[in-house]
């Protein structure tokens, strides 16, 4: 009972501003502005989709200069919560970053992101492997999140269960310097130095931030810093280079997970046998890309090279894993248009290397110790080939197929051979085919797609053996995900109302599975399928010209439909919750802007024998700034900013299958941050 009146309280909190805000606001000139779907190229598609035309579930979110300049910008998990399909824990301190899943898909990872292709300033962060690190992302400055909600494997091949682009491009409107400070709650602490400039031929940006916090957990204490700059040149109205560059480095100690018991008594607590070892985690990452567009008249060439490099000490319970990480690759596309017929070719190949070694015990402060117990080399090689076709038949249905051929090899070199020579290899193939129509209403577009994407096991995930030792588990197969959805998007003009809806049906095939080991290690394997069944709705109101009201649903049905054991046949799929509401109220009024918003979420099992469950809770939170005091020549921004304003004791993630019942990772209690930028 008392959950419900949370939620009536929170609702009513979305409709007093509304009421309180159109009284005094302007609305004599409301009649005279629309909202519309955007006609900007969707990047993360490959091709000349727009998000109006997109045959399939898209989102494209634009942040406004107040959200960037006026919101803390700390964790990817304010960028994303805003978006239906896709589900965020932010575990609230760097040494494992935020566990994201699309429509389920990407649930099982307990560190890092897996299946689900990222990109950051056009330069993919996930790796031929299937697996991504977006360390180098830096919140306080992304301004752009474009998310494909289906598989999405034609465009970019492993690990596409999904796509999401970032980008860190200002708009020609921002400032020439943005300077700003914050500190918080739990001793966060801020700040970011951010430059946009014309020399010649060329549009520079560039970008610099550290974050600091002592954490609201026991061990939780870390910094990370980052910097970014692109670089632009337009040769001729046909020709643009863009070159990207990014890094990250970052020293963090990682409080892990708690049992229910613990999570009730002290949610602030670390788990013991981290704490004891100063477990945390070391790393360096760092990203260039090169992209070239040319415009040959009917048709565009693109063409982007990139590199990545990372480097990790992360010292853990069980033993402390380190690595030396080299991948880089290009992609090539040729898009052409020809009277109704629009289309294009590409070609993708990557390589990926991992140097390993990893020890099996740790010293009191978090030192390697012991012997090793693994040390190979670990390389990933990846060739694909795609191409698509769009018929527009008519002046409102266009149908879209396309298919793509991807083959990826992992290979090991065990230099230890302590148990002989573990060295061998792994080869998976796989056909992605997709095939989609849309119709265009005029203001409403209506889309059904069918649409598939595989995913291998990572390099990690094949080196975690059950025994031990060198070589990759032979046993785990990749999983195939075959999906349909049909939808609607559009405005309703005379009511400034934008709307999205999707259903959509999964099934996955062979679905790779963690559990922990005693050890403490991730061991994986395969289930025989999930089905995911989900409806996806969102609206949002331009009431006024300084009022906006938004509202987001996500239900879920994601069941394990079959398995090696009967015992787990119609359970619920772990780590998702099955049902997740999203409501902010917006507002722009005399100089100042504000956004209150909640997000309510239903309790969801933490493993696949469904005995344990993280409880549901509602969060609110409550974002305030002033656009902008003049004075000597500068503008200043100041900005306030309280999170879980309801004080609710909630796990922010869950460890999915984790032994001795540790599951829970809880969210800081209320909290306060405070900041301001300067901008000229």
């Amino acid at each position: 009972m008392y959950h419900e009146i949370r939620i009536v309280l929170l609702l009513s909190l979305f409709l007093l501003p509304s009421r309180a805000f159109a009284q005094s606001t302007d609305t004599t000139a409301t009649d005279t502005f629309r909202v519309q779907l955007s006609e900007v190229t969707v990047k993360a598609a490959r091709s000349t989709i727009t998000e109006r035309d997109a045959g399939f579930a898209l989102t494209v979110r634009e942040r406004s200069p107040e959200d960037v300049a006026l919101t803390p910008g700390t964790s990817l998990d304010e960028l994303l919560r805003p978006l239906v399909g896709i589900w965020t824990n932010d575990r609230h301190h760097f040494a494992l970053g935020e566990r994201i899943s699309v429509r389920g898909v990407g649930y099982r990872s307990n560190f890092g992101v897996r299946g689900i292709q990222v990109l950051y300033d056009g330069v993919p962060l996930t790796l031929p492997d299937g697996q991504a690190f977006l360390d180098v992302v830096d919140p306080a400055v992304t301004r752009t999140v474009e998310l494909i909600r289906s598989p999405a494997s034609v465009f970019w091949g492993n690990g596409s269960g999904g796509g999401l682009f970032l980008s860190s491009q200002p708009p020609a409107s921002a400032p020439t310097v943005r300077a700003r400070v914050q500190g918080g709650s739990f001793g966060q602490r801020q700040g970011v130095l951010e430059v946009t400039a014309n020399t010649g031929a060329w549009s520079l940006h560039g970008y610099t931030s550290g974050n600091r916090q002592n954490g609201y957990r026991d061990h939780s204490e870390g910094y990370r810093l980052r910097a970014g700059l692109n670089a632009t040149r337009r040769f001729s109205s046909e020709t643009e280079l863009r070159l990207t560059a990014a890094g990250d480095v970052q020293d963090t100690e990682n409080p892990s997970s708690l049992t229910l018991q613990q999570f009730r008594e002290d949610p602030s607590q670390a788990r013991p046998a981290f704490a004891n070892v100063n477990a945390g985690k070391q790393s360096e990452q760092g990203q260039v890309g090169a992209a070239l567009t040319h415009d040959l008249g009917p048709a565009t060439f693109s063409g982007t090279g990139y590199y990545l490099y990372r480097s990790l000490e992360n010292p853990l319970s069980f033993g402390t894993i380190t690595y030396d990480r080299h991948s880089g690759g290009g992609r090539f596309t040729v898009r052409r248009t020809e009277g109704r017929i629009e289309g294009g070719v590409g070609v993708d190949a990557g390589r990926q290397s991992d140097d390993r070694v990893e020890y099996d015990s740790t010293t009191a402060d978090g030192r390697a110790a012991g012997d090793i117990n693994l040390n190979q080399v670990e390389t990933v090689l990846s060739g694909s080939a795609f191409g698509y076709l769009r018929l527009n038949a008519t002046s409102r249905l266009a149908v879209t197929g396309g298919l793509r051929v991807d083959r990826i090899r992992f290979e090991a070199d065990d230099r230890l051979q302590t148990d002989g020579d573990q060295s061998g290899s792994r080869a998976f193939s796989a056909w992605s085919p997709t095939l989609g129509a849309t119709y265009d209403l005029g203001t409403t577009q209506l889309f059904a797609q069918y649409s598939s994407a595989f995913e291998t096991p990572t390099a990690a995930e094949l080196s975690n053996r059950p025994g031990g030792g060198g070589g990759f588990n032979q046993q785990v197969a990749p999983q195939e995900t075959q999906g349909f959805e049909v939808g609607a998007r559009g405005t309703v003009s005379s009511a400034r109302l934008q709307f999205d809806i999707a259903l959509f049906r999964l099934r996955v095939n062979d679905l790779i599975s963690s559990y922990e080991a005693p050890s403490g290690r991730d061991v994986y394997d395969n289930l025989a399928a999930n089905t995911h069944d989900g409806i996806e709705a969102s609206l949002t109101w331009q009431a006024t010209r300084s009022l906006e009201v938004a509202a987001r649903y996500t239900g879920s049905r994601f069941v394990i439909s079959e398995a090696p054991s009967s015992s787990l046949v119609g359970n619920r799929v772990p780590g998702i919750p099955s049902r997740r509401v999203y409501l902010h109220t917006e507002v722009n009024h005399q100089g100042w802007w504000a956004r209150l918003s909640g997000e309510g979420v239903s309790s969801y099992y933490a493993d696949n024998a469904n005995t344990a469950k993280a409880p549901r809770y509602v969060l609110v939170d409550l974002r305030l700034g002033h656009q902008g005091l003049q004075a000597g020549g500068l503008t200043f921004k100041p900005f306030v900013a309280a999170d879980n304003l309801l004080d609710e004791r909630y796990a922010s993630s869950v460890v999915v299958n984790a032994f001795g019942g540790r599951y829970y990772e809880p969210g800081p209690e209320r909290s306060f941050s405070l900041g301001f930028n300067v901008e000229w």
